[in-house]
C-alpha cells in the first residue's frame, strides 16, 4: 500500500513540476479541477446522444464547459494570492501554487481569454438554454470568490461546488439533447451527495491552510462532527442511488464512477486525517481518468458497432 501510495504521489509531483509548455499551459488553466465536472457530462452526455462521441454540439457543449470551469478557477487564482504566499511561508505541501511559477498578470490574462473564448463558444453552439445556464455560472464562480466570497459561508459554499460539478453538466446535457426529464432526475440523484462529499474532502485538504487565514469552510465549521458528516452521506449516497435507478434504468452507466468515489471517501472515514485528504483526491483524480478514458473508448466502439449492424440489417 506505502509503494502504491509514494508511486502516485510521485506521479503527481512530477506532473506538477514538469517544465513543459503543455504543462505549464495545464497547470495555469487548472485543467485537473475540469475533471470531475467533464466525467459527469460525459456520461450523461453520451448517454442523451446515443453514444454518439462525435456529436458536434456535444464536443461544443464539453470545451464550453471547460473552459466555464477554466475561468470560474482562473478568476479564484487572482484573489488567492495570499493563500498561497502563506501557504508556501508555511511550508504547507500542496499539489501546485501557481504564484512560483507564474505572475499575477500571467493569470489576469489567462482569465480574460478563457472568458472571450467561452463566450465565443457558447455563442457559436446558439443554445438559448445552455447560454443562461453557463452566464448564470459564471456569475456565481464569481461571487463565489469576489465580492460575496461564497468560499468563506459554511455549507453554501460547499452547495456551490456540488451544484458545479454535478447539477451543471447534467442539466447541460438536458438542454443541449433535450433530454429525458426522468433520466436528469435520476442521475442528478444519484450523483449530488457523492459530488457532495468530494467536495467536502478537498475542503479538508485545505483546512490547515484555511484555518489559517482564516477561510470558514463547511470543513471548518463541522470540526469534531465532520467524520460523522461523512459517514451519513456516505449511506445516504447509496439510499439515492436506490431511488435513482427506480427513477431510470440509466443511472446504471454511473457505477463504476459512483464506486470510485465513494470507496475512496470510505478508506478515508476508516482511516480519518486531514493529510490523507489530499492523497484521496488524489487517487479518485487518477481513478476516475483511466476509467474515463475506457468508458469513451467502449462508447465509441458500440456507436461504431451499432452503425454497422445497423447497415447490414437494413
Amino acid at each position: 500500500m506505502g509503494d502504491t501510495r509514494d508511486r502516485t504521489l510521485k506521479n503527481m509531483e512530477l506532473l506538477s513540476s514538469s517544465k513543459s509548455s503543455f504543462a505549464k499551459f495545464l497547470r495555469i488553466q487548472r485543467s485537473v479541477a475540469a475533471l470531475p465536472l467533464l466525467v459527469m457530462y460525459t456520461i450523461v452526455g453520451l448517454y442523451f446522444t446515443g453514444f454518439n462521441f462525435f456529436h458536434v454540439t456535444y464536443l461544443l457543449g464539453a470545451l464550453a464547459l471547460y473552459l466555464l470551469s477554466v475561468a470560474v478557477n482562473g478568476y479564484n487564482n487572482l484573489f488567492d494570492v495570499e493563500e498561497d504566499k502563506l501557504a508556501i511561508s508555511s511550508g504547507i505541501q500542496k499539489a501546485n501554487y501557481l504564484l512560483k511559477e507564474f505572475t499575477w498578470r500571467q493569470l489576469k490574462w489567462n482569465f480574460v481569454l478563457t472568458s472571450i473564448a467561452l463566450a465565443c463558444v457558447v455563442f457559436l453552439i446558439g443554445n438559448l438554454e445552455f447560454a443562461i445556464i453557463c452566464a448564470f455560472t459564471y456569475a456565481l464562480g464569481i461571487i463565489y470568490t469576489r465580492p460575496i466570497r461564497l468560499k468563506n459561508r459554511p455549507l453554501i459554499g460547499t452547495l456551490s461546488n456540488t451544484y458545479g460539478f454535478s447539477l451543471l453538466p447534467i442539466l447541460s446535457c438536458f438542454f443541449l439533447f433535450n433530454g429525458e426529464l426522468t433520466a436528469t432526475i435520476a442521475f442528478s440523484l444519484a450523483t449530488v451527495l457523492p459530488t457532495f462529499a468530494g467536495c467536502l474532502i478537498a475542503e479538508i485538504a485545505d483546512r490547515e491552510i484555511d484555518r489559517k487565514i482564516g477561510t470558514r469552510t463547511t470543513a471548518c465549521w463541522l470540526g469534531t462532527r465532520l467524520k460523522t458528516v461523512i459517514k451519513a452521506v456516505l449511506i445516504f449516497s447509496v439510499v439515492f442511488y436506490f431511488v435513482a435507478l427506480f427513477v431510470h434504468w440509466a443511472v446504471v452507466l454511473l457505477i463504476p464512477f459512483l464506486v470510485i468515489i465513494l470507496y475512496e471517501i470510505y478508506k478515508l472515514y476508516m482511516d480519518f486525517t486531514d493529510k490523507k485528504a489530499d492523497y484521496t483526491l488524489l487517487k479518485i483524480g487518477a481513478n476516475l481518468s483511466k476509467f474515463l478514458v475506457v468508458y469513451i473508448i467502449a462508447a465509441i466502439l458500440y456507436h461504431e458497432l451499432a452503425a454497422v449492424l445497423h447497415t447490414s440489417i437494413f
